[in-house]
């Protein structure tokens, strides 16, 4: 009699797998290598640390990755995860395991901030790897065609493959709707995410939904009822750190900084391997005038960035600066010097040293070389405002008005506010600056007149264009653009209103090159913006019939 395979063993979904191995020592991955193969996988690569992961990620997209937790020095495993992450290196049918004989409570809750598909405990045998693998592949079957359409930030697309996989009635219903509200949420689509929660949520309380739907409620501007849904999961899970993050955005914007940073510090506390949460509470405890905690955040969120891609000149700065605040100028200067060299080669980077500079140099009563900083930093904004970091413009707002030129300070001020009119939490920071600075006696009422100022032109433009003056819409909205560049729904009309132009008086060539300028600019601001990828679309119909 014909001996049959094991139920759970499916050989042919593994042998198809293309793997990556991440592991530091040799002998493992020469046995996780031969485990692979006992299963009959064939498409293997083997690297040796962090980088060469990373660099490999980059080269070809691999079905799963086997990374160990500690790779010796330079990236380690969570590092590896969260670069992947952040530049989509890992596809959504992608599967991250991490590999650890290490089992601390930092580094499980440091991994986890970033979502492994799962963990594997050394020592392991052929056996679970294949058990935990099949498991695990089951969960994200046939996933390549949504994953391509992501890829393409075809969202509208995804969405409709991930409703025919719905409607086919598959047995991972749960993991199909989580993905379908993420990609709604991603693309800006927050009525279709809330729907989906609500769906979830009428069915049964999971957890995943009742988070989407304080997400919902946050981005809507719903703060109160937003706070109340985070606090009742961390209620019911003080481990969910992703909650504690929502929250203390959401109490930021409810005006409750300093019970921000203890909800922030809360999780600290819990995994203190987070650099984004690290950078977070520095920048919120500086604010809050709390050197203390700001300085141990800033100076850990240094240390964990020396491999990180979160790696982030500004934090460097920051904490540059507070070291001269707290009389240790000279520290402070070190630090900048190690930051250009870190960082050379990128002007957003020497932007931040130069104004850091210029404002230890004025606490240590050296006017000559603040003032050359300050020339220095004038340049350098001059060449990357546009593109750079809207944070870049605060601090020229601050060595400005450092050095007494009170007028470039205010001038600067109404350029961020114009460029980053909707963007609230942003908005909050401005508010703090201007407080902090006494730049304006009342901060509300100076970004509530500008915000009304921007609705305006949109609302007097959109209405000359649906009124067929499109010339006159034209001219109002490449006005607007020259006062606030940066600012992407003011460059998004402006492409409309250029288009319809086009479309109905011909002639389009070198208005197409400013169609590009603008969409150009709206694309650093946010390139997955439903809004904007209308316009793309239309722009590239345009290019295609020119």
């Amino acid at each position: 009699m014909e001996k049959r395979a094991p139920v759970n063993f499916r050989p042919s979904e593994i042998r198809n797998k293309t793997f990556l191995i991440v592991d530091d020592f040799g002998d493992m991955r020469s046995m996780i290598k031969s485990m692979l193969q006992g299963l009959g996988v064939t498409q293997i690569k083997t690297v040796a640390n962090g980088e060469d992961a990373v660099s490999a990620m980059a080269t070809q997209r691999f079905d799963i990755i086997l990374c160990d937790y500690n790779l010796g020095p330079g990236k380690n495993g969570q590092q590896v995860l969260e670069e992947g992450r952040y530049r989509d290196l890992i596809g959504l049918g992608s599967l991250f395991v991490m590999i650890t004989a290490e089992n601390t409570v930092d580094m499980v809750m440091g991994a986890i901030e970033y979502e492994p598909d799962s963990y594997l405990t050394k020592p392991f045998n052929k056996d679970l790897l294949n058990a935990r693998l099949q498991k695990l592949i089951d969960k994200k079957r046939n996933l390549s065609d949504v994953e391509q359409a992501v890829d393409k930030k075809a969202f509208e697309r995804a969405i409709a493959l991930l409703d025919r996989k719905l409607a086919a009635k598959p047995k991972n219903p749960g993991d199909l709707n989580k993905i379908k509200a993420e990609l709604c949420f991603r693309s800006g689509d927050y009525k279709q995410a809330r729907e989906i929660y609500e769906s979830v949520l009428a069915e049964r309380e999971v957890t995943w939904a009742r988070f989407g739907m304080g997400k919902a409620h946050f981005v809507t501007g719903e703060y109160a009822e937003a706070r109340t849904l985070f606090e009742n999961l961390l209620s019911d899970d003080e481990t969910f750190t992703a909650a504690y993050d929502w929250l203390a955005r959401t109490l930021q914007l409810l005006g409750q900084s300093v019970e921000a940073q203890a909800v922030l510090q809360r999780a600290i506390d819990l995994s203190p391997k987070a650099i984004l949460r690290q950078q977070a509470l520095g920048e919120l405890a500086l604010r809050n005038e709390d050197e203390e905690t700001a300085g141990r955040a800033l100076a850990q969120a240094v240390k964990m960035g020396q491999f990180s891609v979160y790696k982030n000149p500004a934090v460097t700065a920051s904490y540059a600066k507070l070291k001269a605040c707290t009389g240790l100028a000279s520290e402070g200067l070190k630090i900048l010097k190690i930051m250009k060299l870190e960082f050379k080669g990128e002007p957003e980077a020497e932007l931040f040293a130069s104004t850091a500079e210029c404002l230890i140099q004025t606490e240590k009563g050296n006017s000559a070389a603040a003032d050359d900083c300050y020339e220095q930093s004038a340049a350098l904004y001059e060449k990357c405002s546009e593109s750079a970091d809207p944070g870049v413009t605060l601090e020229m707002i601050r060595v400005s008005d450092a050095l007494g030129h009170s007028d470039k300070a205010k001038e600067l001020l109404g350029l961020v506010v114009r460029n980053n009119h909707s963007d609230s939490e942003f908005l909050q920071k401005v508010k703090s600056l201007m407080i902090e600075l006494e730049l304006e006696s009342d901060p509300v009422a100076f970004i509530e007149e500008i915000r009304k100022e921007i609705v305006q032109i949109n609302n007097r433009g959109v209405d000359l264009a649906r009124s067929g003056q499109l010339s006159q819409a034209v001219e109002l909205f490449q006005e607007a653009v020259q006062s606030m560049p940066a600012n992407q729904l003011v460059n998004l009309n402006a492409a409309r209103v250029l288009m319809m132009n086009i479309q109905k008086n011909g002639d389009g060539k070198q208005q197409l090159e400013k169609v590009k300028e603008y969409l150009d600019r709206a694309r650093l601001v946010n390139d997955e913006d439903p809004g904007f990828r209308r316009v793309q679309a239309t722009y590239q119909q345009l290019v295609s019939q020119a």
